[in-house]
């Protein structure tokens, strides 16, 4: 078999990550496999394991990507615009599979360091604009609901 060029290999990378993003934004990190990305590329999950030895380096494509996703559905311009705008996000597909990926993070017996540095990123910024609240808090807030929304949908528990 052939081999690839340095440059063959990142630009096969770089392929490789944005299906992940693609999959991971459209249906749920838990869609995100060897199988899957093999399907998709043809390629046999062999190959794959070349530029990913373990399922958990999938999440190397996601670098960079995250936090625009949460912010561009974020207001911040008070608590309460805040609070609102994080529920309306959770109504959509892409924020909604990011937020659903923090909290499958949380419950893992080991913390992600990457989850977890999105969320203290998340809190600086909250800290940042609204220098008067308790981005902890908001969080603490937010999360709770997030994870209600999961549970039970849109619907709203008595």
């Amino acid at each position: 078999m052939a081999r690839i060029t340095q440059k063959q290999k990142e630009e096969n990378l770089a392929k490789y990550n944005a299906l992940i993003v693609k999959i991971f934004l459209s249906e749920g990190w838990e869609s995100v496999t060897y199988d899957r990305l093999a399907k998709e590329t043809g390629l046999r999950k062999s190959t794959l394991q070349g530029y990913y030895p373990s399922n958990r380096e999938f999440a190397m494509a996601l670098q960079g990507k995250i936090l625009p996703i949460i912010m561009s559905c974020l207001d911040l311009s008070s608590r309460e615009a805040f609070i609102q705008s994080w529920e309306q996000g959770l109504s959509e597909t892409q924020f909604s599979m990011v937020i659903r990926m923090f909290v499958a993070n949380a419950a893992k017996t080991e913390s992600n360091p990457s989850t977890q540095g999105g969320v203290l990123k998340l809190i600086e910024i909250i800290a940042e604009h609204l220098p008067g609240e308790d981005a902890h808090e908001i969080i603490d807030l937010v999360m709770g609901k997030s994870v209600m929304r999961l549970l039970f949908g849109a619907q709203r528990t008595a």
